[in-house]
Parts: structure tokens; C-alpha cells; sequence
């Protein structure tokens, strides 16, 4: 009787510590699991944009790509972006573009405290570009762009404030994978020769997640294939 009794505990025990076992191996992979699908999610994101352009770049006209670097409005906040863009058709003034941007340090206020993050999108747009009529020998050269579309998150930025004595651990999170937030942007081309141009403009975005609006100005150089500028 003795016997049996003790086999029965250490049967017990031993179906505690599988189950224990399982638990923990449960709660290890299940992190893992949440990172894959974020980064199936930035993958298929990056991967729809680039498609689209690969789509849009089977008719381009002529295609062109720019590269730009950005300050914030705030002190500290800088980045760059990488732009491909072409006109829809041959002569026109209407233009779409996929650009992959990334700024540093860009700030929120919370808890009566200045927090900083990275924030990475990828931006599609669509634009008008005017072409300044001057005899004038500078502005002769110089195109104005009204640029209006989505902009997606491809980074998660949360914040966690340590469990203290009398309140609980808390996390807010200011903007997640594939938040989708307006954007948009007033610029200039100069054009320096048939196949290169200096870029310089505006981005706003007006309400980006939980970072209320994000501005920068940009400046950098782009350079057309094919028939070279032609605004």
C-alpha cells in the first residue's frame, strides 16, 4: 500500500514538471512567434511597395531616382529617403513616386517627460508638378512639385515604465508595424543639367500614430533615366 502510494506521487510529480515543462517552452516560443509575423509583415509591406513600383515602372517614361536628406523641426530629429518616381505618361504633369524614408530621434512628450524614436516608412504618393514660365535664367530651370498620399510605419516604438512602489508596470505604444498615416509635401526640382536636378521642399505628416505631426525639410539630388529631365 505504501508503495503504491509513493509510485502515484511520483507520478504526479512528474506529470507537474511536464507540464511545467511545456508551459515555459510555450512562453519561450511564443515571442519568437509574434517577431516572425512582425517580420512577415514588414517584408509583405516593403514587398507590396516595391511591387507596385515594379508594376508602375513596366510603362515608365523615363524613371527617376533621388536620394534626400532630412532635418525635423525638432533639434535632434534628422534622417534621409530614397525616392523612384516617373510621370503616369509621356508629357504629363502627374507623377507618382514610392519612397523608403527614416528619421532618428524624433520626439514625444509623455508622462511629463521627452521621449525619442526611430520611425521608418515607406511613402506613396501622388504629384503635380508645375514648370515656372521666367525668362529668367534661374527660374527658368526650376520646377514646383504638390505631392499628396499614404505613408506606412515599418517600425513599432513603445515605451515601458518600470513597475514602482504603489503603481503597476505600464507600456504605451506610440505607433505600430503598418500604421497607415497621411502625408504630404510641397517641393522644388533645379534643374543643373538634362539628367540631374537639385531636390529641396517640405514633408508634413499631420497626425503620424500617437506622435501628432511630423514635419521636415529635405534636401538632396536626383537623377533621370532614359530622356533625361524634362521639366
Amino acid at each position: 500500500m505504501v508503495v503504491l502510494i509513493v509510485e502515484t506521487n511520483m507520478k504526479n510529480s512528474e506529470q507537474k514538471i511536464f507540464r511545467n515543462l511545456a508551459l515555459q517552452t510555450t512562453q519561450i516560443q511564443q515571442p519568437a512567434f509574434y517577431q516572425s509575423g512582425h517580420k512577415f509583415k514588414r517584408f509583405i509591406t516593403v514587398g507590396g511597395a516595391l511591387l507596385s513600383a515594379c508594376l508602375l515602372c513596366t510603362n515608365v517614361s523615363a524613371l527617376e531616382v533621388a536620394g534626400n536628406f532630412h532635418k525635423g523641426d525638432e533639434s535632434e530629429t534628422k534622417g534621409f529617403s530614397f525616392v523612384l518616381a516617373d510621370n503616369f505618361s509621356k508629357g504629363s504633369d502627374l507623377y507618382w513616386s514610392v519612397a523608403y524614408n527614416s528619421l532618428d530621434k524624433v520626439k514625444v512628450e509623455w508622462n511629463n517627460d521627452e521621449l525619442f524614436f526611430k520611425i521608418d516608412t515607406v511613402d506613396v504618393l501622388m504629384s503635380y508638378r508645375h514648370k515656372i514660365q521666367s525668362y529668367n535664367s534661374f527660374f527658368k530651370n526650376l520646377t514646383i512639385e504638390y505631392q499628396l498620399g499614404a505613408s506606412v510605419a515599418l517600425t513599432e516604438n513603445k515605451f515601458t515604465w518600470p513597475e514602482t512602489p504603489g503603481l503597476e508596470e505600464e507600456v504605451r505604444l506610440f505607433s505600430e508595424k503598418n500604421d497607415i498615416n497621411a502625408v504630404a509635401g510641397i517641393g522644388a526640382h533645379y534643374k543643373l543639367d538634362r539628367n540631374t536636378a537639385i531636390n529641396f521642399g517640405v514633408k508634413y505628416q499631420p497626425n503620424f500614430s500617437e506622435f501628432g505631426d511630423v514635419t521636415s525639410v529635405y534636401l538632396g539630388l536626383s537623377y533621370r533615366f532614359g530622356r533625361g529631365v524634362d521639366y
